[in-house]
């Protein structure tokens, strides 16, 4: 039997490495330990933010790296993993300003039935004062912690 399928959305553009990249491995591998395959936006991609630098917020600047690296690349890959996902994962904590990506996942998920966690602050984050978006989060959690393991619960695992 495969393994059920967690989508790991959250920021991107304009954070270093560290901040897009640790909680994702973090997130994987607690998830693996209960038998949940992790989706990851940025596979194939770290080396865009090797030495601690900031990912542009211009998509343009990396269309030479490959296919993936163009917008048609990003737009099919992450939302075919949204399509394929059981559930997803959305880290919104210590964001500043909205992650345009990940409300477009928000989106996705919302349009395509799927349970969404949010990890997200109790107030003050910039996602927060949308009713849209706040109708995306299925379930609003405060830690990423609380968010790994409500989606194994969601997921029977």
């Amino acid at each position: 039997m495969a393994k059920p399928l967690c989508y790991l959305a959250g920021g991107i553009a304009g954070l270093t490495g560290a901040e897009m990249l640790d909680w994702r491995e973090h997130a994987a591998r607690l998830l693996g330990e209960r038998g949940i395959e992790a989706l990851n936006p940025m596979r194939a991609k770290e080396e865009l933010v090797a030495d601690g630098a900031r990912l542009g917020h211009d998509f343009r600047a990396y269309e030479k790296r490959g296919a993936f690296f163009t917008s048609k690349g990003i737009m099919t890959r992450d939302s075919t993993d949204v399509r394929r996902a059981d559930a997803l994962l959305v880290n919104l904590l210590g964001l500043t300003k909205p992650s345009l990506g990940t409300v477009m996942e928000l989106g996705w998920a919302f349009v395509l039935n799927k349970p969404v966690v949010v990890a997200i602050e109790a107030s003050g984050n910039p996602h927060d004062g949308h009713p849209m978006i706040h109708e995306t989060m299925t379930f609003r959690v405060e830690t990423l912690d609380e968010a790994i393991d409500s989606v194994a619960i969601l997921l029977n695992r």
